[in-house]
């Protein structure tokens, strides 16, 4: 035996060693010495070419058939899985076809279909595996399949599937997180919360079996996590989703398509308005070539259209006309998708473009695209753009119309046109149309469930479409029609009566028999109701002249009755008869009596600096230009010393009288109610007491008036004049206000009041809103 043979043999040895514990780069450079001394060995680059697709070096492998091509008959399963490897799919599958079809060359066709995003063909191939031994059992083989059933969007086939085989759910994550993909789908979020739990506790405690570290267990449940974000996010549970996807982000995992779409997703969750650069940023970071790659093409048309749709809102017009420009030519040189599916994703991006369009008011441009398209998005877009450009109610029926038969049923479809119809004033086409679309039902022999619901309620449509336009006749015979369905049908019953009624009475009490009888659920007691209403009875109100009364507590009482309140004190000296001083409680220098007796008040007229306004020059802005000398009937009040009574004006209660009464107009009530209420405020302005009181103080009594203005209590309204004249004087609260807001501005009475009174009404409606929330947080 000659020394090279002695070598041979030992080489041999260590490779098989070396292959045995898993040593491959020491098996590759005994290869390499095996293939030194003889190259054509068979054996030797065998082992050298799966030694390196075990380290995943394969484009390495591939450069070892470059150097030996004929072993590429021999290896093909090989030299087809390095193809497919580093991503080139159509070469791996020109390979595959000159192959024989073995199951370990179908199950890697079925994968490069699937990452040609062709769930069709790998469909097909996995059902043909699943009937042959072996595959039934295999955890990794219905995971695929299962994944497979979701892509090609089989979601019967994949429930009924993943119920036959549930029993391997807690024993492959994968599984379990193909079943929570399913549950999505089919918006059952609290089970794919489940799912995706049992998920992450079964990847956690398999791979901690195997051997990996934590960060490599947080890698493995990343998409678990993505997906278990989206949950949240879905069901409105933000700030958990958002954490979630920000701890994925914090994980730094590098080559990871589920980072990408946790980012996207953050992106989609903040505010569009304040956080707009970041978001920006973020999104065409996505895009950029590194990060593409990782992507499926699905997710890249996503995040391609969450990008467009984020310039459109921010109007970078040309940012957005670049960006389109790019996605189209991709999309053109797409070599995966469907000529389908690439012509939808154009059309797609055309809708965006025509939103654009509309913002910007180019009713043409948008037109002309919007035509050239014909999907159901464009068509519907195409009808909102007739009604917004000049209201054109023929054109917008015209396109709705022209709808497929499948889309012409929907009943967002049929109240539109209805409803454009009876504006354009064609009752009987619209009563024609609902007739026509009950009829296209009726005629169904077999109608399912969700078919006999859409025909029950278009016919309830119709009939109170035809009652609102007095059409009796044609209402009761579509009524009927429900009661042939349904002959206790509540709502159809009552409405069937009342349209019969108003042309055959007697029809209408054949029916009327069959009404239910009310049956309350207990007695109602009488004396109890009388008991309690009578503590809301009206009292009648004594003379508003006289302060002193002699009349005497009854002895009897009808209602409960609270503490006695204590009587008014007299002021001393009172006379019965005569009106009490309203200033009587002010110190005297702050009595209207005396005012302009200090020094040299009379000759303040014309003083100061320019442009200076004195206080008599602004209030004769608020006396009327009249020469005639007018009557008041106001009750004048005696005092020590001298008044002048026209100095005063009760211009504010003046114009809170005109609002409550315009108020009370404006809410319907009746004119006995505005009658009693305008002769009182009446009466309140001539007897109103004048006074000082801050603009803050008479803002949020004024508030409290208007609330019982909105609550429509025309006794609470009067209540509040009696308690609001005695203790503050409303008049003189908006006089001071208008002065101190309006000193200098020369202005007539009527527009200071105006002014005025519209930046009251916010501040309001600025109280109100708080005084609410006030009574919520209570």
């Amino acid at each position: 035996m000659s020394k090279e043979t002695v070598s041979l043999d030992q080489l041999f040895k260590d490779l098989d060693e070396n292959i045995n514990n898993g040593q491959y780069k020491k098996a590759i450079r005994v290869c390499n010495k095996i293939l030194g001394i003889n190259n054509k060995d068979v054996e030797a680059f065998q082992c050298k070419v799966i030694a390196c697709m075990q380290l995943g070096n394969y484009q390495e492998a591939l450069d070892c058939f470059k150097t030996n091509p004929t072993q590429i008959e021999s290896m093909r399963f090989e030299y087809a899985y390095c193809l497919y490897s580093i991503k080139k799919y159509q070469e791996a599958l020109k390979e595959i076809e000159k192959s024989s079809k073995e199951n370990r060359i179908l199950e890697l066709e079925a994968q490069i279909y699937y990452k040609l995003e062709n769930p069709q063909k790998t469909l097909s191939i996995y059902e043909s595996l699943l009937g042959k031994p072996g595959y039934a059992d295999s955890v990794e083989f219905i995971t695929n399949l299962c994944a497979t059933y979701i892509e090609a969007n089989e979601i019967q086939k994949c429930q009924e599937f993943l119920t036959k085989n549930k029993q391997f759910l807690a024993k492959a994550y994968e599984l379990a997180f193909n079943a929570a993909c399913l549950s999505i789908i089919k918006q059952d979020y609290k089970t794919a919360e489940t799912q995706l739990k049992l998920a992450k506790k079964v990847c956690s405690d398999s791979l901690k079996r195997d051997g990996y570290t934590e960060e490599e267990i947080k890698k493995e449940m990343t998409a678990i996590d993505v997906q278990l974000a989206y949950c949240q996010q879905i069901t409105n549970n933000l700030e958990s989703a958002l954490e979630i996807y920000q701890n994925i982000v914090d994980y730094k995992i590098e080559d990871d398509s589920a980072s990408l779409v946790a980012l996207n997703n953050i992106a989609s969750l903040r505010d569009a308005e304040k956080d707009s650069a970041t978001i920006l940023e973020s999104i065409k970071n996505l895009l950029s070539e590194p990060q593409e790659r990782l992507l499926n093409g699905r997710q890249k048309k996503t995040i391609g259209f969450n990008l467009a749709i984020l310039l459109v809102n921010l109007r970078k017009v040309g940012q957005f006309e670049e960006l389109v420009k790019s996605l189209k030519s991709k999309n053109a040189a797409d070599q995966i998708s469907t000529p389908e599916q690439i012509n939808h994703f154009t059309q797609e991006l055309d809708i965006i473009s025509a939103s654009l369009m509309i913002k910007e008011k180019k009713w043409k441009d948008a037109e002309q695209l919007l035509k050239s398209s014909k999907t159901l998005k464009s068509k519907l877009l195409l009808a909102q753009l007739y009604l917004l450009d000049g209201n054109h109610i023929e054109k917008t029926i015209s396109v709705l119309e022209n709808l497929e038969s499948q889309y012409k049923s929907k009943p967002g479809v049929i109240a539109t046109l209805v409803a454009l119809y009876e504006k354009s004033g064609d009752l009987d086409k619209s009563i024609q149309y609902l007739d026509q679309m009950i009829g296209s039902l009726e005629s169904k022999s077999k109608k399912s469930e969700q078919e006999q619901e859409s025909y029950l309620n278009l016919l309830r449509i119709s009939g109170n479409f035809k009652m609102n336009h007095q059409k009796h006749k044609e209402a009761a015979e579509t009524y009927e029609k429900i009661l042939q369905v349904n002959p206790n049908d509540l709502i159809a019953l009552p409405s069937y009566i009342v349209a019969t009624s108003h042309y055959d009475p007697t029809l209408a009490q054949k029916y009327e028999s069959k009404l239910p009888n009310i049956k309350f659920e207990s007695k109602v007691d009488v004396d109890l109701i009388e008991k309690y209403g009578l503590a809301y009875d009206k009292k009648e109100s004594e003379s508003n002249t006289t302060l002193i009364t002699d009349k005497k507590p009854s002895t009897t009482t009808t209602a409960a009755v609270g503490e006695k309140k204590p009587k008014k004190k007299l002021p001393k000296n009172y006379k019965p008869g005569d009106p009490i001083d309203p200033d009587r409680w002010l110190p005297k220098w702050q009595r209207s009596s005396n005012k302009n007796k200090g020094k040299g008040k009379k000759s303040t007229i014309g003083k100061g600096p320019q442009g200076v306004t004195s206080a008599a020059q602004l209030e004769s802005l608020f006396v009327k230009e009249s020469s005639e000398p007018k009557v008041s009937n106001t009750v004048t009040v005696k005092a020590d010393k001298p008044r002048n009574i026209h100095k005063k004006k009760t211009l504010g209660l003046l114009c809170i009288n005109i609002i409550t009464l315009n108020t009370l107009i404006v809410h319907g009530k009746s004119q006995s109610d505005i009658e009693v209420v305008s002769l009182f405020l009446k009466e309140k302005c001539n007897t109103v007491s004048l006074g000082l009181l801050k603009e803050q103080d008479f803002v949020e009594i004024f508030c409290d008036f208007i609330d019982h203005i909105i609550s429509h209590d025309i006794d609470s309204v009067i209540y509040f004049y009696k308690q609001s004249t005695d203790l503050v004087p409303l008049g003189m609260a908006v006089e001071d206000a208008i002065r101190q807001k309006y000193y200098n501005k020369e202005e007539r009475p009527h527009q200071l009041v105006d002014t005025f009174l519209k930046n009251l009404e916010i501040n309001t409606q600025s109280y109100l809103l708080s005084k609410r929330r006030q009574k919520d947080e209570l």
